[in-house]
């Protein structure tokens, strides 16, 4: 399922699997997958479940058989802290895809040395813009009201209340403004909890829908 927003004429499809679509560009857009993640806790000694790569890239590849994907946009935090051999194992399936364009906004987590991304596939910007009046970028930038600006660096999360007194907590798309937040596409980030407002929309994803939460 998914849900559509609009910018100047500019289709947004905001998806279950926790990504962006935009059919225009072609574009597949994800934030914060934190890569490697589990890799550096096992690092220090913190006891997490076995590492999932090829469950993770397994999703990505799903999306790609799925949708017409010409460009792939990640929104920064690709990989979690310092190098370990889970960024070989995603360098070289990249390399394997073949006629996609990865494309890479910095995140504050990308802090792997400049020669790494220089041999990557990766192409490696500080932000996207699109004709249409839309930024991409990790974390939201300057911009004036009549721009969009598409981020991600929060991990974007919502409480839904049902009978029982029972709560879930689920990851959203959270716009307010001019600024829409994109859910973390890692399994292992956490959410941050967003409340409803009058100011802003909160789109919680539940299993296969997104619901807006009113």
């Amino acid at each position: 399922m998914e849900r559509l927003l609009y910018w100047r004429g500019l289709e947004l499809q905001m998806l279950v699997d926790k990504v962006l679509y935009i059919s225009a560009y072609g574009m597949l857009v994800l934030s914060d997958w934190h890569l490697g993640k589990l890799g550096h806790f096992r690092q220090e000694g913190i006891f997490v479940p076995p590492m999932q790569l090829q469950g993770e890239l397994a999703r990505l590849s799903g999306l790609l058989e799925r949708l017409p994907v010409r460009q792939v946009v990640f929104l920064g935090d690709l990989f979690h802290s310092a190098w370990n051999r889970e960024w070989d194992d995603l360098m070289e399936y990249l390399q394997g895809v073949k006629g996609v364009d990865f494309i890479l906004t910095i995140g504050n987590h990308d802090v792997l040395p400049d020669a790494f991304l220089r041999d990557s596939p990766l192409i490696v910007v500080d932000s996207l813009s699109l004709e249409e009046g839309v930024v991409l970028s990790h974390e939201p930038v300057h911009v004036s009201p009549e721009i969009l600006n598409i981020v991600g660096h929060v991990h974007p999360g919502t409480e839904i209340y049902a009978k029982g007194r029972q709560r879930f907590r689920l990851p959203c798309y959270h716009l307010q403004g001019n600024v829409l937040t994109l859910p973390a596409f890692g399994q292992w980030t956490g959410l941050h909890i967003c409340r409803k407002t009058v100011h802003n929309r909160l789109f919680a994803i539940m299993g296969d829908e997104i619901v807006e939460v009113l």
